[in-house]
């Protein structure tokens, strides 16, 4: 039987319509550097993740939590721009701080060995190791522009020939 195909509209209409223009300008921003869409049905809602063609690796995806959508960031290179999270409300700091640490940075064997591990970063002078899975944030006026620049420094950044 084949796969069923979800239109990225569904996905647009289940998150609201305060939130459509972010989510289009964002997911144009995606498309335009290489990403892939790809949209699953979860328990809470659709899930649509952006699968980086050229690094094979998700840059971001969106989620439902009590029927609220959030995005998660993978913010691979956040080392490199760690410096515009001080520019951060500290309702979105507080999210990153409380967040898990990185099991396997901590002990390497205590995580998933094909596990990429999380980030390594600094923010409000402090060393923070946090697992990959920190940057999840719900769609919020406040947080919208400060995940849109991450996403573009992190674009950018996976964009760059690496070391």
């Amino acid at each position: 039987m084949p796969k069923e195909t979800i239109p990225f509209s569904a996905f647009i209409e289940s998150a609201g319509a305060k939130h459509t223009e972010f989510i289009n300008q964002l997911h144009d921003l995606l498309l335009e550097n290489d990403c892939k869409t790809e949209i699953k049905v979860a328990a809470n809602g659709l899930v649509v993740s952006y699968l980086h063609q050229p690094t094979k690796r998700t840059v971001a995806n969106y989620i439902f939590r009590k029927n609220s959508p959030m995005i998660r960031v993978y913010a691979d290179h956040i080392a490199n721009y760690q410096g515009l999270l001080a520019d951060w409300p500290e309702s979105m700091k507080a999210i990153i701080k409380k967040a898990g640490p990185c099991k396997r940075m901590l002990k390497p064997d205590a995580c998933n060995s094909r596990c990429p591990m999380g980030f390594d970063f600094d923010l409000d002078d402090e060393r923070l190791k946090k697992c990959r899975y920190s940057f999840i944030f719900k769609l919020e006026d406040e947080s919208k522009p400060h995940l849109r620049t991450m996403m573009e420094r992190e674009i950018k950044m996976r964009e760059l020939p690496a070391d």
